[in-house]
């Protein structure tokens, strides 16, 4: 049905960048892993078991903690291995935010991770990762975090974006330090004593501590004076009431997000004009979100970039957005090759697959399916055809659905949250 490529063939070969190293005050987690077979796919997917082995989750750019349910399908203090694609770094602590509040070491043990393929993830942090932030290397649009010289936000300022910014690479030089910040709703900033030109095996980036939404009139004792790195996570994506990313907006986090459910609601149903979506990241964009035996109306797959929907079926008329970044291990939804929950089956977590990714159950093969309660799934015709059309889509709800009418033996896209 219009098969175009696998979601896990999306993404480029990794290449090398620079560990950080260790502040002097830092937990010392030991050396760090070094990546081989640089081959990783997607910005990261993280596994349970080492080898690449066990339950997997894919991450776009961001900062996700195991408090907040943001380590997905793989949980706190469960992952042993990763593969980190070209152009992303990776900071992995052992503590979230709020267990490291108030604390001199903030996050605990942190390493960075370089694009490649990590077969274990080393340096005492086996099993006890309990936050990822994720950053793209190129420069990225867009605020989210201002920082200030001063604490109690005095001195000079500065806006970032999401992304990595560093002291060694000029990126904070309009100030002579950072004591104080705000960070925007749908941002977490990540601050850290050791920068890039410190860069040694080992990895650690010395001191960090995360900062959500809200604001910080104070980096804490550890962090005073002496930040070097700000990474900052965005939002997955970001929906406007006007063109060119204008007007009323609205963050979304991973999941489907429907205007019946009250999901859009600050943006507002058949209100959307425009949508910048994170690197990493992937929206199918529909204008209805009726459950039933009834197809969707127009539905989009948008790839990372910001989209305006002027002069397309979607201005003003989108009711439901499906974000994610790629698969996840799970059963959410169990899938059958066979009418009434016959035959040949598959499991699927939170996310989105094309047709190559949607395993033993097969490219349309699809005859009926299982979802479990509360959770919701989209199916369309198609993975990636030009310009991102994917045919006739259906949004299911939880339960038994033992046959999938006009979309029987021809999905070739499932979303599932």
């Amino acid at each position: 049905m219009g098969i175009r490529r696998s979601l896990l063939s999306a993404a480029g070969a990794a290449c090398a960048l620079l560990p950080l190293t260790a502040a002097a005050a830092a937990p010392d987690p030991g050396p760090a892993p070094e990546p081989v077979v640089p081959d990783a796919v997607f910005p990261l997917v993280a596994y349970t078991e080492h080898d690449l082995g066990g339950a997997s989750q894919a991450f776009g750019s961001g900062v996700f903690d195991a408090d907040s349910g943001g380590l997905g399908a793989v949980g706190a203090d469960a992952i042993s291995s990763l593969r980190v694609a070209e152009g992303y770094r990776v900071l992995a602590c052992d503590l979230t935010p709020a267990q490291a509040a108030g604390a001199l070491d903030g996050l605990g043990a942190c390493r960075y991770y370089d694009a490649g393929w990590y077969d274990r993830v080393g340096g005492g942090l086996d099993e006890s990762i309990s936050l990822l932030a994720v950053v793209a290397t190129a420069e990225q649009r867009g605020t989210g975090v201002t920082v200030y010289g001063g604490a109690g936000f005095t001195g000079g300022r500065l806006a970032l974006g999401p992304g990595r910014h560093e002291a060694d690479s000029g990126d904070l030089a309009r100030l002579d330090a950072v004591n104080s910040l705000t960070v925007d709703e749908g941002h977490t900033a990540v601050l850290c004593d050791s920068f890039r030109s410190t860069a040694v095996a080992s990895g650690n980036p010395g001191i960090c501590q995360a900062f959500g939404p809200g604001e910080h009139d104070t980096v804490g004792a550890g962090l005073a004076d002496v930040v070097s790195l700000v990474a900052v996570g965005g939002p997955a994506v970001t929906a406007t009431q006007g063109y060119a990313m204008a007007g009323a907006a609205q963050t979304f986090a991973p999941g489907i997000h429907q205007a019946g459910a009250g999901e859009l609601a600050i943006v507002g149903n058949d209100a959307i004009s425009s949508l910048r979506v994170a690197p990493g990241y992937r929206v199918l964009a529909c204008a209805d979100d009726g459950a039933g035996a009834d197809s969707l109306d127009e539905c989009t797959l948008f790839e990372a970039g910001t989209h305006d929907l002027a002069g397309t079926g979607l201005d003003e008329a989108v009711s439901l957005l499906a974000v994610s970044a790629g698969p996840a291990s799970g059963d959410l939804l169990t899938a059958y090759d066979g009418e009434d929950l016959a035959g040949t089956s598959g499991g699927f977590g939170p996310g989105i697959y094309a047709a190559a990714d949607l395993g033993a159950v097969g490219n349309d093969e699809i005859s009926s399916l299982r979802l479990a309660d509360g959770a919701r799934a989209v199916l369309c015709e198609h993975d990636d055809t030009e310009p991102g059309e994917v045919g006739t889509c259906r949004l299911f709800t939880g339960g038994e659905h033992g046959d999938l009418g006009e979309l029987d033996d021809r999905t070739s896209l499932l979303a599932v949250s």
